[in-house]
């Protein structure tokens, strides 16, 4: 049985935890606010120009109209351009060698925000097990579980700032667009969590590449786009920063989802602490009032003795 010194050592345990619960929730908070800020900024910018790709799509034509004609990319100075067809960017067919990019956080602590995003992903593999699917993981998490069930990860990245550097998120975004350009893999989803509110959020999946035509244009010219100075030259501009947004919006919408989830984590676990501490608290007082009590009985018990 514990005794008063051991419920004594507890409670400056229980005390301390708490103080580190209640500081890294503070941090978390102070984090998110300039995350949800910067995810919040971003999305607008990247839904709008999604939607200009999509309407490209509807009037990109096949070989006979260009789409054999070559589209140079570059995402990181000084590294050679990516070429791919227009055929090719904006091609829709079933996919055979599908990829899947896991977004997951570094850390733990952040309560069942990674757990989620893991179930995601493996039930995404599960639905593509008569294919051969591929996976990239962004993120320390989704790399260490899938890693020890011997999973197909053709790319991987950690320790990705959650300042945001532009230069890490192109040549991010460059990795991947080369892995669907050399076709050693034939489509891409991104599956991550996505912040819908002050601390929550909601596991999003998006396709990335293979730009389907938006509703409405069914592969037809839309007279209301004029490109200038060509094709070629608008695509090779406007691709690149579609996907490098793309990617920037995801990974932003991640960082605030995961500073939303650890906040509400270390607050339950600060509220929990609280609770215990009251408990010990309460049984010490009561240890306390039973020594008291016992001292006091055995001393009027020796002064009846003496009489």
């Amino acid at each position: 049985m514990a005794t008063l010194k051991d419920i004594k050592a507890r409670i400056r345990t229980v005390g301390n935890i708490k103080k580190i619960t209640k500081a890294m929730q503070l941090v978390a908070a102070a984090k998110l606010n300039k995350a949800q800020e910067r995810a919040h900024t971003v999305r607008p910018y990247a839904e709008e120009l999604d939607a200009i790709l999509g309407a490209l799509a509807g009037m990109a034509g096949g070989a006979d109209e260009g789409g054999d004609a070559i589209i140079e990319m570059s995402f990181v100075d000084g590294a050679p351009p990516l070429e791919a067809t227009r055929e090719r960017l904006f091609e829709q067919k079933e996919a055979v060698r599908p990829a899947v990019v896991l977004i997951t956080s570094d850390r733990g602590l952040c309560g069942a925000f990674n757990t989620n995003l893991i179930r995601a992903a493996a039930s995404f593999l599960d639905e593509h097990a008569d294919v051969d699917c591929r996976l990239i993981t962004l993120g320390r998490k989704g790399t260490q579980y899938f890693r020890r069930r011997k999973a197909n990860i053709i790319y991987s990245r950690e320790g990705i700032s959650d300042k945001m550097v532009l230069e890490e998120i192109k040549e991010i975004t460059g990795k991947l667009v080369e892995l669907f350009v050399t076709g050693e893999v034939d489509a891409v989803h991104l599956i991550y969590a996505k912040s819908t509110g002050t601390a929550s959020y909601r596991i999003a999946s998006q396709q990335f590449l293979s730009i389907p035509p938006v509703a409405g244009t069914d592969g037809e010219r839309d007279d209301n786009y004029i490109m200038e100075p060509d094709r070629e030259s608008l695509f090779a501009t406007l691709i690149p920063q579609y996907a490098t947004t793309t990617i920037f919006s995801a990974l932003a919408d991640s960082f605030a989802s995961e500073y939303a989830a650890k906040m509400a984590a270390m607050q339950q676990a600060t509220k929990n602490a609280e609770e215990k501490l009251d408990d010990l608290v309460i049984l010490r007082n009561r240890m306390r009032q039973a020594t008291i009590t016992k001292e006091l009985a055995e001393i009027i018990g020796g002064a009846e003795a003496l009489k």
